[in-house]
């Protein structure tokens, strides 16, 4: 009896995580705007029904880990509002702890972020994403200290933290193989600014 042909090409995808490495790689190659969902279905072995199962869109691909990380970090802040210390240090606590849970051996939360930085199209809806983020914080330090959330010391502070933080993932755009080693070097660095915003919030009347 004859044997049936061996099946080529790569095996079916079989999770959402699979179908993002392989349409991460295409972006880094060719780009995310000149990037088809036909070539991300083809390069992962599955249909177009089994990937709108997983993301809505291609633009999802990048966006539900970003959800996901500041999903985590919003759940850090709420669990710090009650704690004992200065705020800043918290804050600074919660970037890190959020961090150091999306950091992956394979360093594809970085390759994420270059994808996100380097496309138009995506940076269109990254001032949203980060609005959301940066909202967090201005929530978490009005509620610590009796101001509302749009006061000019939470939303000051929420976005000098953001502007710091997005400055260091793209310095880390250029180390090879990011891991979190690089954590202590991030805290390092939000430590000298947190303790000026700190100096400027405890100054502050709350209204």
């Amino acid at each position: 009896m004859e044997r049936p042909a061996p099946r080529r090409g790569r095996p079916p995808a079989s999770s959402r995580e699979e179908i993002e490495t392989v349409a991460i790689d295409l972006f880094l190659r060719k780009g995310f705007e000149e990037t088809t969902l036909a070539e991300i279905t083809a390069a992962a072995g599955v249909s177009k029904t089994s990937f709108f199962r997983y993301f809505p869109s291609k633009g999802s691909i990048i966006w539900w880990r970003f959800d996901e990380f500041t999903s985590g970090f919003a759940g850090l802040l709420e669990e710090a509002v009650p704690a004992e210390g200065a705020t800043l240090d918290l804050v600074r606590g919660c970037i890190i702890g959020a961090l150091e849970k999306v950091i992956d051996a394979e360093g594809l939360w970085m390759q994420r972020f270059r994808v996100l930085d380097e496309s138009t199209e995506l940076r269109s809806g990254e001032s949203e994403q980060w609005a959301a983020w940066t909202e967090h914080v201005a929530s978490f330090v009005a509620r610590r200290h009796g101001f509302a959330t749009g006061d000019v010391a939470p939303q000051g502070i929420a976005g000098g933290i953001h502007g710091a933080y997005v400055a260091m993932l793209r310095r880390w755009l250029l180390v090879e193989n990011p891991s979190s080693d690089l954590l202590p070097d991030l805290d390092r660095e939000l430590q000298p600014l947190c303790r000026v915003l700190q100096s400027w919030l405890d100054e502050k009347p709350s209204t």
